[in-house]
């Protein structure tokens, strides 16, 4: 069995990273038997990064690695696109993976209504005296990536500006279909509704929530594909 090392979630979202869930709806899709094995210790895996999946030769790291592994072992989660769709499909992950997603984490580690929540959720399992420092100190390094990103430099008017385009790109790939390439699931509906999921899903009142929350063709999207892709 294939055992798929993850960062823990709740009963809403089974990992709190997009990254493990995209993981976890592709090993679904692919029919493998799996079992996931939770964890917040990233310090011995590979590129110190997770989702990490465990097979009895190797530990493959990264979504897209896990993805092409899959693939390889006759994974056909895109057999019914074509060539442009493929290639239009390869750049809607960029754009919400290097997009979106970093929306995602600013509104969660950067603003201080959505942090007092999530830094509980996030490292709750953590003893009550270290844990405010080890959180502080995750905060910080995540607020000076986002700075050196970019994001973090934006003013809220150019974020959302920006955003509201890439959500544009995903209503408009929709169309009147159910999902993103067709009437079936495809690997970028197992890349794309995580991050727009949590979006959603945040603690906090944000714009960026609000303009995906209010946008009627992508959360009914949303609520269909997170029915069918997420694991039970």
């Amino acid at each position: 069995m294939l055992t798929l090392l993850s960062f823990p979630g709740d009963d809403r979202h089974p990992s709190f990273s997009p990254f493990c869930l995209k993981a976890m709806c592709l090993l679904d899709m692919s029919g493998e038997d799996w079992e996931p094995s939770f964890t917040t210790d990233t310090s011995k895996m590979p590129y110190r990064r997770l989702p990490v999946l465990k097979t009895a030769e190797a530990l493959i790291p990264d979504s897209g690695r896990i993805q092409a592994w899959l693939e390889e072992r006759g994974a056909g989660f895109d057999e019914s696109l074509t060539a442009g769709e493929r290639a239009h499909s390869h750049a809607l992950v960029r754009m919400v993976e290097d997009g979106l997603r970093y929306g995602l984490v600013h509104d969660r580690w950067l603003r201080d209504e959505c942090w007092e929540v999530l830094r509980d959720r996030f490292f709750g399992e953590l003893p009550a005296p270290l844990r405010g420092t080890i959180a502080g100190t995750a905060r910080k390094r995540i607020r000076r990536m986002l700075e050196m990103q970019g994001i973090a430099r934006f003013s809220e008017a150019d974020r959302l500006s920006a955003m509201a385009r890439d959500l544009e790109a995903i209503r408009n790939t929709l169309g009147n279909t159910g999902y993103l390439f067709g009437p079936a699931p495809s690997s970028a509906d197992a890349a794309v509704v995580p991050v727009l999921d949590m979006i959603r899903a945040l603690p906090c009142e944000t714009e960026l929530r609000t303009l995906v929350r209010d946008d009627d063709r992508i959360a009914a999207y949303l609520d269909r594909a997170a029915a069918v892709l997420y694991p039970s």
